[in-house]
């Protein structure tokens, strides 16, 4: 069993089996890392979480700053979102517009928000994902993991949940069915209002 489990774990693809528990542990880590919509009916395809940073002083492309103690938005994907369009026989994995175009519309929501105050003193935005190549599309900075535990566990899980919800990128070759590389995202507060934030009329 542990040989199975290192196998697993090196290829970076759960197994069917496995793959029974992830919606329980999955609603167990929602709980666990407060996570919540972003909108209050749950439309949108972004969820998020609060923390605080507890790294060096980090420093950003567009020149921001990131220091310790300062607040982050943890982005997370709203998985209820692919549910609702898998009952609907919609295909995720042959529409990456639309998940690109539904993240813009939150990014927009949420910079309203943050015009509003509602998250006040927030300095940056952040995640980790393996659809970077769509994250720098809308902006965000893309950076390098290093490797640790951390990192082999969460892409391990993270990899079942894209199987799960049929999010896969086996239409592109050189994945050859297995998820890409686990990268994390940025965007500062001053992106983030800069491209998607409310335009003077």
């Amino acid at each position: 069993m542990q040989y199975l489990g290192r196998k697993l774990m090196s290829e970076g693809v759960p197994s069917r089996f496995v793959l029974i528990f992830w919606p329980a542990v999955d609603r167990l880590l929602t709980l666990v890392g407060r996570i919540r919509p972003l909108k209050a009916d749950d439309s949108g395809i972004i969820h998020f979480s609060l923390h605080r940073y507890k790294g060096p002083t980090r420093v950003l492309d567009d020149g921001s700053e990131v220091r310790i103690g300062d607040t982050l938005i943890e982005l997370h994907m709203n998985n209820d979102w692919f549910k609702r369009r898998r009952k609907l026989n919609l295909s995720i994995a042959k529409s990456p517009w639309v998940i690109l175009n539904c993240f813009e519309e939150d990014l927009r929501f949420l910079a309203r928000q943050v015009v509003d105050g509602k998250f006040e003193g927030v300095a940056a935005l952040r995640g980790v994902t393996f659809l970077h190549t769509g994250a720098k599309r809308l902006g965000f900075q893309v950076d390098e993991l290093p490797d640790s535990p951390w990192k082999k566990g969460t892409r391990f899980y993270m990899a079942g949940l894209m199987r799960i919800y049929n999010l896969r990128t086996e239409e592109i070759p050189k994945h050859r069915g297995r998820p890409g590389e686990l990268k994390e995202i940025w965007l500062s507060r001053a992106a983030l209002l800069s491209r998607y934030g409310p335009k003077d009329e």
